[in-house]
């Protein structure tokens, strides 16, 4: 098994302490979001192969420098794969991308157009977009609603990216967490383009949601587009992993579709880092 979306970071290096309290709201209780590098393992072992990343967003208080993702996933490198992160409205994007990517050697790059406040059709964007089909570096986007008051979520609905695609038809992108709740708006874009993919991270916590999305996908024709994260440190591998396998629980012995044991079975099993073109050497 391979995990598309883990995060690593200090909660106080990293995040503003209104960006906390934002995430302590959401869950009704305090979150302890700082990624400690054991626990982080112990938590990855179901994977062979993990991508890791934090975030770049001056707007809703992140900024994880991408030395420190190189750093971390130096300490596993056989099974970790570390992303750049990017914030195409801050002044030095550019060169600190290169940076992350020819210096670094990360091996993708994590964007977060409603955390960071862009539009992904913004033309500060081209230049990434340009930067990355050329050298096959795929991009993994925040797609899907937040719990960050400052983000627009104008700026996150998955159609956004069906001209981002057009534009850049090699530029193999991940529209992270089925862009809920638009899942539906997310899988026809994923479906009309051959190297755009959607990871299901951090949604079998909804189970009602997370059933239809994949009762679409399936009727769309589209799970072999769908990748598998977790999301960690929000949720954990053991808890993801076991939510996918039981997401007809929802519907009980009804008479309703169900998802099938295939679907299932081959995303969990899915060679996202081929798919992606992702280099792990």
């Amino acid at each position: 098994m391979q995990n598309i979306h883990s995060h690593a970071w200090d909660q106080a290096l990293h995040m503003e302490a209104a960006t906390i309290k934002e995430a302590d709201i959401s869950r009704g209780y305090p979150l302890e979001l700082t990624v400690r590098f054991d626990t982080f393992m112990e938590d990855m072992a179901p994977f062979e192969h993990v991508a890791v990343f934090g975030m770049k967003a001056r707007l809703t208080g992140y900024w994880v420098p991408d030395q420190y993702i190189a750093d971390f996933v130096a300490r596993a490198p056989e099974k970790l794969v570390g992303f750049a992160g990017c914030d195409p409205t801050q002044e030095t994007y550019m060169e600190e991308l290169r940076h992350g990517i020819e210096d670094l050697h990360l091996k993708g790059v994590k964007m977060g157009p409603m955390y960071a406040g862009f539009d992904p059709r913004d033309p500060r964007c081209d230049a990434v977009y340009r930067y990355c089909q050329s050298r096959g570096i795929p991009i993994l986007f925040h797609s899907g609603t937040t719990f960050n008051r400052a983000a627009p979520l104008e700026l996150t609905r998955p159609w956004l990216f069906d001209s981002v695609a057009i534009t850049y038809p090699e530029l193999r992108m991940v529209l992270a967490h089925v862009g809920h709740p638009f899942c539906e708006e997310c899988l026809v874009v994923i479906r009309k383009h051959p190297h755009v993919y959607a990871d299901i991270s951090a949604l079998y916590y909804r189970p009602w949601q997370f059933y239809n999305m994949l009762i679409a996908a399936q009727e769309y024709k589209v799970t072999h587009k769908l990748l598998f994260g977790t999301d960690y440190p929000f949720t954990t591998a053991r808890e993801s992993i076991a939510g996918l396998r039981a997401a007809n629980q929802i519907i009980g012995d009804s008479p309703l579709p169900r998802v099938s044991e295939q679907t299932v079975e081959e995303l969990l099993a899915r060679d996202s880092f081929r798919l992606l073109g992702i280099g792990r050497n």
